[in-house]
């Protein structure tokens, strides 16, 4: 079969051509040190190479998030911190209040700080982020979420929403809690029932002390603790029927009934009366109002003096119960930011796997690739030698 010229040519050219594509695709390679640079490099490797890619790409997302929720977080848990600070102080002002020494007059000046001090939390339940986000409204972001009434009462305007962020395929993270969970959901009196004293007593008794002893024996009611004389009582439930009564020694002794325990000390007078009804949730800011009313309260008798006893004990419990609220919320945000670090490391662990396993699929081993290099350049050099010597091959030289 006859060669001619310009199929050896066509021949030679093709090959030439084909040389050149392997050096540029390994030219290519060193220069980016990748093995894989587009998706016909290796198919398969291309479609691993994506997905470790978009894996990469999610951690990235979560640590972003995870970053976010930790300065909400740690914003609110500043402010809760100011919180407490400015509930102890109340609580020592209502202590100092309290005492048989201190008269109308500095009652008063207490009454002032409190209001203050209730216009400082007033301040922080309506905190926001760097963006004018409120940490306390809930869903409702925009609108202050606590603001007061022509009458001075607070009220709250957000919701009981909790946003969070997702900080993994499966594991989401609350970033706020709502203003209705940390200033609204307060429990009352010892958690179980709260007690109170009758405006209208003429002794002096002073609820002291109380508690439930025997939990499954109570009953939730509210009962009514009247004395009949000095040394005797009754006390009635809500339909005024007689659940317990007795004897009483005066200057303390503690009634029981119904599995619970309450202490009255002082001398209650015939028909003097205190009352014991379920615990709810009180709100921070009503109780503030409590205490200053309580703080104006005179105290030109002693039977009078013995009511503001009971009143400011009584807010004082309240007191207690928003300073270990307030705690347990902020311990809640003590575990989410704990929760964070963990992920993140879980996160950076599997990112570094990740990373391990993309760069064995797509990154170019340099020694290999570098010495296919220098074969492919020294292929391509001899190819083209031997081509131009075949250009001068003719029998008309020869003529």
């Amino acid at each position: 079969m006859r060669v001619s010229n310009d199929t050896l040519r066509s021949a030679f050219l093709s090959a030439l051509e084909a040389a050149n594509r392997r050096l540029i695709d390994t030219q290519e390679k060193v220069s980016s040190g990748k093995r894989v640079n587009k998706p016909s490099d290796d198919p398969v490797a291309a479609a691993r190479i994506a997905h470790l890619d978009a894996s990469l790409s999610r951690l990235d997302q979560y640590k972003s998030n995870s970053d976010f929720a930790r300065n909400q977080l740690g914003l609110e848990e500043s402010s809760l911190t100011s919180v407490l600070d400015n509930l102890q102080r109340i609580r020592e002002l209502a202590l100092q209040a309290n005492n048989s020494t201190t008269s109308d007059s500095d009652r008063k000046d207490i009454a002032a700080e409190v209001s203050q001090a209730r216009d400082a939390l007033l301040a922080l339940a309506n905190t926001t982020d760097v963006d004018g986000r409120h940490l306390f409204g809930g869903y409702v972001e925009g609108p202050t979420p606590f603001t007061k009434t022509s009458s001075g009462a607070v009220v709250y305007n957000g919701d009981q929403g909790q946003r969070t962020l997702q900080i993994s395929d499966s594991r989401f993270v609350a970033i706020n809690d709502s203003g209705s969970d940390v200033f609204q959901k307060v429990p009352q009196g010892n958690g179980t029932f709260t007690l109170a004293v009758n405006p209208a007593n003429t002794g002096t008794g002073v609820i002291g002390d109380s508690g439930v002893v025997t939990p499954a024996a109570w009953v939730r009611d509210t009962y009514r603790i009247n004395f009949l004389t000095p040394t005797t009582y009754e006390v009635r439930d809500s339909a005024n029927a007689v659940v317990s009564s007795g004897t009483f020694t005066p200057g303390g002794q503690s009634i029981a009934f119904r599995g619970v325990d309450i202490r009255i000390d002082g001398n209650p007078a015939s028909g003097d009366s205190f009352t014991a009804a379920p615990a709810g949730n009180r709100d921070v800011f009503g109780m503030m109002d409590d205490l200053m009313t309580a703080l104006g309260s005179s105290t030109g008798t002693d039977a009078e003096r013995a009511k503001l006893n009971s009143n400011i004990g009584q807010r004082i419990a309240d007191l207690d119960n928003a300073l270990s609220h307030v705690i347990n919320v902020r311990g809640e945000i003590g575990a989410r930011v704990r929760a964070l670090d963990q992920q993140d490391s879980l996160s950076a662990d599997f990112a570094l796997h990740l990373n391990t396993t993309l760069s064995s699929v797509r990154d170019l081993d340099y020694a290999d690739a570098l010495s296919r290099l220098q074969k492919e350049m020294f292929g391509l050099d001899a190819a083209q030698q031997t081509f131009a010597r075949t250009q001068d091959l003719s029998l008309f030289k020869y003529i």
